[in-house]
């Protein structure tokens, strides 16, 4: 508190200590996160034990993540969304309603808590990037993409938060993008608007340059997520990420406006951290969101570490190739539709990513795709499993840890991997050299093939025809094809 004696030099006192105890030890974002996973009431309870607590649980990112975890079934956004969990809670309406000015104390301040509030109202008139350095490409022919830019760079082409899935009204999620501040908000990301509302397809039309697509020999009912409509606020986006399973994608802006950051495979941008499990190989990426991101460590980096970035506009088509790291800042409200896809500049890599079982995913997704020394996807892959670790200095840096956005739609399981090779060995003859790569890589196709040649030789039996070749199809066990040649 100031000292209010008349002529009496003013004298500044810190609430903190007074206010939070022992707590005060703790850094003001430890605190925040341990008051997320608390229970509304809980929260509410906190709020009257100090002035401190009552700043601290009065936040309204604070109530949007517990808000989050309340909803289920249809949310319906109702201004605020301390507000909205209050109604989430059965709280009586009268007292949600009541008109009560917020408390205000002065003798605190936080550092955190002042740029979480910058974060939630800053505007991003003057984020844009117009030229960038993403080389655009007008009328560009299919041969021209597959010989200079598939897998290789990502280009334009000019053309004529939670884990969670949350349930919205289309008209109360315009509601809540036009009074919303949030700092990473709420942000549409439909897989199933082709089946939810089929006549939208009549005007969905994949780009002549990305038409071949390999998971099409799947039914509909078999195929991972693999195409999605985008509609975001100003500050919505999408974190750092590797897109699922090492696919390749294209992403068409209809409006407003985006901006793009991209790494090479390798390169993890400066804030993220990947972390890869010992036994299964999984991978989890810690990241800032893409507006703290750009905020706060964009511009740490210096001229050569900066990333490959444009802006995109409405009608702009940009490809995003396998393995490469991005980052989407929505500037204003957009809507956009996107698609991954599997062809044969990737196919091995996504093979390589869905393997089940192996410990070098994260290599993969972090650096396998940068080397250019080894003849093939599976000499680097040996090269890179000798290893303990990681070992790029990038992946130790100690930031903020937040859960990635992008969902892990396009991977499947070992039953549909196995149907979806053989169903690729049917139906492409033609690519059988390279199908067979792939299903040695996912499925180690050549050890199976190998046991089945010797028990055919053993019992005197025909070698097994190309059709058999595969340990594939709709059983769980690959044995099955042995048991059959051997009956």
């Amino acid at each position: 508190m100031a000292n209010l004696q008349p002529g009496a030099p003013f004298e500044y006192r810190d609430r903190r200590h007074d206010a939070l105890g022992e707590l005060t030890v703790l850094p003001d974002e430890i605190i925040c996160s341990i008051l997320e996973n608390l229970a509304p009431r809980d929260v509410g309870r906190l709020s009257c034990v100090s002035s401190v607590m009552y700043i601290l649980c009065n936040e309204e990112p604070l109530w949007m993540s517990v808000c989050l975890k309340l909803a289920h079934g249809e949310l319906r956004y109702r201004g605020s969304w301390k507000k909205t969990a209050l109604y989430l809670e059965n709280v009586p309406v009268n007292y949600i309603e009541s008109d009560r000015s917020p408390l205000h104390f002065d003798g605190f301040n936080s550092l955190f808590l002042y740029r979480r509030l910058y974060r939630c109202h800053t505007t991003l008139d003057g984020f844009s990037m117009d030229s960038g350095n993403v080389e655009r490409k007008d009328g560009i022919s299919l041969e021209e993409f597959n010989c200079d830019y598939d897998v290789k760079k990502p280009a334009f082409r000019i053309s004529q938060k939670s884990a969670q899935k949350i349930s919205m009204k289309l008209k109360d999620y315009v509601t809540y993008m036009n009074i919303q501040h949030d700092e990473d908000p709420l942000y549409i990301f439909e897989d199933k608007f082709g089946e939810i509302a089929p006549g939208l397809l009549k005007d969905y039309h994949v780009p002549h340059l990305f038409q071949e697509d390999f998971f099409d020999v799947l039914d509909g009912d078999q195929r991972p997520p693999f195409r999605w409509l985008i509609i975001g606020p100003q500050r919505s986006g999408a974190s750092w990420h590797v897109d699922p399973a090492l696919t390749s994608a294209w992403n068409t802006l209809l409006c407003g406006r985006k901006r793009w950051a991209l790494y090479p495979p390798g390169k993890v941008p400066l804030g993220v951290t990947v972390h890869v499990n010992d036994e299964d190989g999984d991978v989890n990426v810690e990241t800032p969101s893409s507006l703290q991101w750009w905020l706060d460590f964009y511009p740490l980096l210096a001229d050569e570490d900066k990333p490959i970035e444009c802006t995109q506009l409405p009608g702009e088509t940009i490809f995003v190739p396998s393995g490469w790291w991005h980052c989407v800042l929505n500037l204003e409200t957009t809507v956009a539709v996107t698609q991954n896809f599997v062809n044969p500049k990737n196919f091995e890599f996504v093979c390589l990513d869905m393997a089940p079982g192996y410990r070098h995913k994260g290599v993969c997704r972090a650096g396998l795709l940068a080397l250019d020394d080894g003849p093939s996807v599976e000499a680097g892959m040996i090269d890179l499993c000798g290893k303990d670790d990681v070992g790029y200095s990038d992946l130790t840096r100690k930031e903020k840890r937040m859960k990635i956005q992008q969902e892990d739609g396009n991977c499947i399981g070992p039953r549909e991997m196995r149907e979806w090779l053989f169903r690729l060995w049917v139906g492409k003859p033609g690519m059988r050299e390279l199908i067979w790569k792939g299903a040695c890589l996912a499925l180690s196709a050549d050890k199976w093939y190998n046991c089945l040649r010797n028990i055919c030789m053993f019992h005197n039996l025909p070698h097994p025809t190309d059709d058999q070749k595969l340990p594939v199809g709709t059983g769980s066990n690959p044995n099955h094809r042995l048991i059959a040649v051997i009956v």
